[in-house]
Parts: C-alpha cells; structure tokens; sequence
C-alpha cells in the first residue's frame, strides 16, 4: 500500500469579536454561501503564518494567536486528499476592508444559522463551536465528527 499521497492545505477561521463572529458570503460559483475567511497554505509556509496572511488578504484584519481547534480532511474530485485546518481568533487589528471574495459581515452565532450557508458548512461549525470535537471527515461514504 502507497504510503504517500498529493495533498492539498487550507485553512479557515472564525474570527470572533464579543458575541459576534465575522463570516463571508462567498463569490465563488463552486461554493457559494456563508462561511468563514480562510484559503491555500503556500509551500515552505507555516500554517499559522498561512491564516494570518489569508486573513489579511480576505478581510484587512490582521489577527494575532489564531488557535487551531480542528481539522476537515475529504477528497476532491481528482480523489486528492484536502485538508482544512480550522482556527479560531479573537484578537486581531485594523479595520474590515471588502473583499473580491464576497462579502464579510459580522452576526451571532444564531444568526449564522439562519442563513444560506456554503455546502456542507453546517457540518463543520461544530468543530468551530464544540470542544469535543476536532475533526470533520468526508470520503464520499462518511461524513462524520470526531
């Protein structure tokens, strides 16, 4: 058995500020809908320093100790493994700035929930918002939470 794969990195994180988390409804025809900010780690790049710079890119923010609270791992459609590393952050500076990624705006969790959310998002937010669970796992015949 192979023991090596192609794998893609990713990231995305919940930005928080007090009750309010900052989501982006996303452009992008592949998968549109709310989610949160986030994108490709680049080689030779640390995955901390992958979410601060994805951030700042997509929201203007830049946010300080993002905390790794889990993972999503599914194979795409060229059966390459994708993994995305899930953060949380509710330090950062500067000022919201819009984005050719769609549009950011900040809700309550419960607000959240009420709208039109990316696919499959919804199966990830409790890796986000439960401490007992750490990982969101897709392979075409699961979908399930660790």
């Amino acid at each position: 058995m192979k023991r090596t794969e192609t794998v893609t990195l990713t990231n995305m994180c919940m930005i928080k500020n007090g009750d309010k988390i900052l989501v982006l409804d996303r452009n992008d025809p592949v998968w549109p809908g709310l989610t949160f900010p986030g994108g490709h780690v680049e080689p030779h790049e640390s995955f901390n320093d992958s979410v601060v710079r994805e951030i700042k890119e997509e929201t203007g923010l830049t946010i300080s100790h993002p905390q790794l609270v889990g993972v999503k791992q599914f194979y795409d459609k060229n059966h390459e493994r994708y993994l995305v590393f899930f953060y949380v952050a509710d330090e950062f500076k500067g000022t919201v700035k819009a984005s050719d990624e769609g549009t950011l705006t900040w809700m309550t969790k419960e607000e959240l929930q009420q709208h039109k959310l990316a696919y499959n998002f919804d199966h990830d937010l409790p890796v986000f918002f439960d401490p007992n669970v750490s990982e969101h796992m897709l392979d075409g015949k699961r979908d399930e939470l660790f």
